[in-house]
């Protein structure tokens, strides 16, 4: 980084991982995605 890097003001938005409806998007996906669905079942179906 150079002198103008270290001197610059910056904002920094860090974020925790979390995303709005998640699990809906998750869901969703295993079930428009037979392929993915069928990954998801044969790594952790009993």
């Amino acid at each position: 980084m150079g002198a103008e890097g270290i001197g610059a003001d910056v904002d920094m938005m860090i974020g925790n991982g979390y995303a709005h409806h998640h699990s809906e998007i998750a869901l969703d996906l295993l079930r428009r995605n037979p392929v993915l669905m069928k990954i998801f079942k044969e790594r952790y179906a009993e």
